[in-house]
């Protein structure tokens, strides 16, 4: 049974062969940030929403970069570009605390093999102070061919328990606890020889330092779009929830201009 609940009652959108891309819920919201820009940044129109049973609960207004949008945001929301072939997931609310592989496998993963995606894109962010050989701005792309060499050097390495430790290590350090086990339900990298990779899957890791991260998540949303090579964006554009985050504009001092202004 899908996770995925439709807009229009009765009717399910085609979202077969698109490209599926999924945040992670990690350091400095970059991911969702990134998601954020491309949803305001092209004709990406909300098609439904994903069951939230395992995340916090949330309700917002919709955002907006123009014009108010009426209406309510839910926790999960799915956005589909047939121009550009493309499914995003926007996650607003985190996973409930050791909910983390129940929420991929009862939720994420019967939405994706419910509409067979061409391709799977997780975007995952970590703390560049934590992995070494990477300095913070970086960002690094694991393939599916990638990520199965991995597993090919862990194999190597199985003899000699200290580097495999390591290796492993290193690799927990580099992937938040949602994107490991995201890999660990497609068998990526390889654990069981006996279960075939059948889908195109790929990961995209911002290494930051945790503040002011819109730029961050800029970069991110280039490097995504290089990577699926769609058109270069100048200018981003962001939605009226970006501004005020940080201290952008004066805090309200009056009743009536309400607790966010």
């Amino acid at each position: 049974m899908s996770s995925f609940i439709s807009i229009a009652e009765g009717t399910q959108p085609d979202l077969s062969s698109t490209t599926l891309i999924i945040p992670s819920i990690s350091i400095g919201n970059i991911p969702q940030l990134a998601i954020d820009l491309l949803i305001h940044t092209f004709s990406f129109a909300k098609v439904g929403s994903l069951d939230d049973l395992y995340v916090y609960p949330f309700a917002s207004p919709v955002d907006y970069s123009k014009t108010p949008v009426p209406g309510i945001s839910r926790a999960i929301e799915v956005y589909h570009c047939p121009e550009l072939q493309l499914t995003l997931v926007q996650q607003r609310s985190p996973i409930l605390p050791s909910y983390t592989d129940v929420f991929v496998k009862e939720t994420i993963l019967p939405f994706i093999k419910a509409f067979k995606f061409a391709r799977v894109v997780v975007l995952d962010s970590s703390d560049a102070g934590l992995v070494e050989h990477v300095h913070a701005g970086g960002i690094e792309v694991y393939t599916t061919e990638v990520l199965l060499s991995k597993s090919l050097e862990s194999l190597k390495l199985s003899h000699e328990t200290q580097e495999l430790q390591e290796l492993e290590a290193q690799e927990q350090q580099k992937h938040s606890n949602y994107v490991r086990s995201l890999l660990k339900a497609f068998n990526l990298p390889r654990i069981d020889k006996n279960v075939e990779v059948n889908v195109d899957f790929m990961v995209l890791v911002s290494f930051v330092y945790e503040g002011d991260n819109f730029y961050d998540a800029e970069k991110l949303a280039d490097k995504l779009g290089e990577v699926l090579r769609l058109k270069k964006v100048d200018r981003w554009t962001r939605p009226v929830s970006w501004f005020g985050a940080y201290g952008d504009k004066p805090v309200p001092d009056a009743v009536e201009e309400g607790l966010f202004g």
